[in-house]
């Protein structure tokens, strides 16, 4: 059994079975605190994409031999989906190419969870895109942070307080359809000659609107550098009209949500840098750590993201109504 890196949140293993080779999942009870809600909107998901979409080579969830599609023991919820043999994981994109095609890919998914309605699905992070939410739990964690974690943070609490306000827009309204609710660019698997890729991890398959989705991809791929690179919050342009275009290709009425949608991905860095610093002051609980002050450079990262985000907030309007 090996570990499959990359989440901050499950666990992954690659394991070989009957001469099968399977995605061993354990699904996080500190996180989702009804692992069984998480488990439920996947089957529904992957159910709904099989029968729309039987050729799309997506991943088949494991049955036990008593016709379940999850296990539970004393360490919590588990499944097992096929292994999807030669595919490729990228943090970032490659080339503008890639960033198109993976934009397509997460456009597609989109496209095929239209018709699924929303109410079929159980609340497993309710607010998680909730920014005043996201706000009022910030708000508490320098109150109690440790001095230390406070000086450290100041200049980062500085840049929030001077930014929030431009980002609480009344773009919290849009039709409620299921989204993926993850639509960071390693949620992508490519065919290994990047011609072609799927959408994977539905843990957070929920009621949404299409910004959310559309805001974290570009956000996802149109970032210079790692994700807790503290000198990044760079944006390279050509991924960021690509990724636009690639969505806007396989989501065809997305245009129609432009106004929503075009200020999204500022908001969404913005957003994911306020969860990074709030867990940095609260003493790293909830994003998984390699060393210190990880989740500070990361919360750094994307509120830099957020600002050269929303510079560019014209022009990706521009790329979704052509």
């Amino acid at each position: 059994m090996d570990p499959v890196a990359g989440g901050h949140i499950n666990e992954s293993f690659r394991v070989e079975s009957g001469g099968r080779t399977l995605l061993l999942q354990w699904i996080n009870p500190e996180v989702f605190p009804r692992p069984d809600f998480v488990a439920d909107n996947v089957e529904c998901v992957l159910d709904h994409l099989a029968a729309k979409d039987p050729d799309g080579g997506w991943p088949i969830l494991v049955t036990t031999a008593d016709g379940s599609r999850r296990v539970q023991d004393e360490h919590g919820l588990w499944r097992a989906l096929t292994w999807l043999p030669d595919r490729v994981q990228l943090e970032r994109p490659e080339s503008p190419a890639t960033a198109q095609i993976g934009a397509r890919a997460f456009g597609h998914f989109a496209a095929l969870l239209a018709d699924l309605d929303p109410a079929k699905l159980k609340p497993v992070l309710p607010g998680f895109h909730d920014l005043d939410a996201r706000l009022t739990t910030f708000d508490t964690a320098p109150v109690t942070a440790p001095g230390q974690r406070r000086k450290q943070a100041a200049p980062l609490l500085e840049m929030v307080a001077a930014d929030r306000e431009a980002h609480r827009i009344p773009s919290e309204t849009g039709t409620q359809r299921v989204i993926h609710g993850d639509t960071k660019f390693s949620n992508l698997l490519f065919t290994a000659d990047r011609s072609a890729a799927i959408a994977v991890d539905y843990d957070t398959v929920m009621p949404g609107a299409l910004w959310m989705d559309f805001g974290d991809l570009l956000r996802s791929a149109a970032s210079i550098g790692a994700e807790d690179d503290p000198h990044g919050g760079r944006i390279n342009d050509d991924m960021l009209r690509a990724a636009t275009q690639g969505y806007r290709e396989t989501l065809t009425h997305a245009w129609a949500e432009a106004p929503r949608l075009a200020p999204a991905p500022a908001r969404m860095a913005f957003m994911l840098g306020v969860r990074f610093l709030t867990d940095f002051l609260n003493g790293d609980r909830y994003f998984r750590i390699h060393r210190p002050r990880q989740n500070l450079d990361r919360a750094q990262h994307q509120l830099g993201l957020a600002r050269e985000l929303a510079a560019r907030a014209d022009a990706i309007y521009e790329w979704l109504a052509v």
